[in-house]
């Protein structure tokens, strides 16, 4: 539905209902916006007509939110956000405050942080909060703005964004290709020990099986809880991996780790960024820096 301007209500109605929702009191709000209190009472009254909705229910000299003026009030909070943030970024004014992010710890280390110092720049004075988290249950709390996951957008009542599809391959530190058994073929890989985030490791099933090794059985597994602590032990050279473009792709331009072979697999899953229906201006600022940096990121790792 498109909402034409001229059925938006006058902004000095927005002020005034937003300064008596948050104070549940006309005199307080009055007393913000140094306006009578009649002048308060006018501008929500005209504001319900306007809309053709009740907003607050009194009682007596008490005033409550209705169950649509709570969502006017969500609504008005985020637009009054945007404008002030717009009016600041005009005047020069840096974007302050506090944004907490949750993610997944491997995506912070391997792709978020080699990548920060950018958004500082235009951030300087923002307070970042870096959250690890790998859950995929309540990924949005009164803690969190914004979430990075890992997976199937399975989430409820929550705006998603698609990051990426990921292709995933195996990875290694080069002390693998450099002493005895070696890798030069993929059936190689039954000499070496196999890296796994999970107990049955349907990943690597399923990149054997498409590297047409279905009946390949590694010298040995070893098995993490956590994708950050396998790329450490992958540098150690404890194994090989799976790994993408996104959370090894810093290791494999640096050379810490390499891609013995090219046979790669789409996984079944991809990053999304999750933040409430309404987000405030700082932690839109931050999606659409991540969303544009993870274009460019993709747009690198396949020119």
């Amino acid at each position: 539905m498109t909402v034409r301007r001229r059925h938006l209500p006058p902004l000095n109605a927005l002020r005034a209902f937003e300064a008596a929702a948050r104070h549940l009191h006309l005199g307080k709000a009055a007393d913000e916006l140094s306006v009578t209190h009649g002048a308060i009472s006018k501008h929500i009254a005209n504001l319900e007509d306007h809309l053709g909705l009740m907003l607050f229910i009194r009682a007596g000299n008490r005033i409550a939110l209705t169950e649509r003026g709570l969502k006017l009030l969500a609504a008005t909070n985020a637009a009054l956000d945007q404008l002030g943030y717009a009016i600041a970024r005009l005047d020069g004014e840096s974007v302050e405050g506090e944004l907490r992010l949750s993610m997944p710890p491997a995506f912070a280390a391997s792709w978020l942080i080699p990548r920060l110092a950018k958004f500082r720049q235009l951030a300087p004075l923002l307070r970042l909060h870096i959250l690890s988290s790998n859950g995929v249950d309540d990924v949005l709390n009164d803690n969190t703005d914004l979430a990075v996951r890992f997976g199937k957008p399975v989430w409820k009542n929550c705006a998603v964004r698609l990051l990426a599809h990921v292709r995933y391959f195996p990875v290694c530190s080069p002390k693998l290709l450099a002493q005895p058994p070696g890798l030069s073929t993929t059936a190689d890989l039954a000499q070496h020990t196999l890296l796994l985030d999970d107990p049955e490791g349907e990943n690597w099933k399923r990149w054997l099986e498409h590297a047409a090794l279905r009946d390949v059985v590694p010298r040995s597994t070893l098995n993490f809880q956590d994708f950050s602590h396998i790329l450490a032990a992958a540098r150690q050279g404890l194994g090989l991996c799976l790994g993408d473009a996104i959370t090894t792709g810093a290791d494999l331009a640096s050379g810490a780790l390499v891609r013995p072979f090219e046979q790669s697999v789409e996984d079944q899953g991809a990053y999304f960024l999750i933040s409430p229906p309404l987000v405030s201006p700082t932690a839109r600022i931050f999606a659409d820096w991540l969303e544009g940096e993870m274009l460019s990121s993709i747009s690198s790792s396949e020119s």
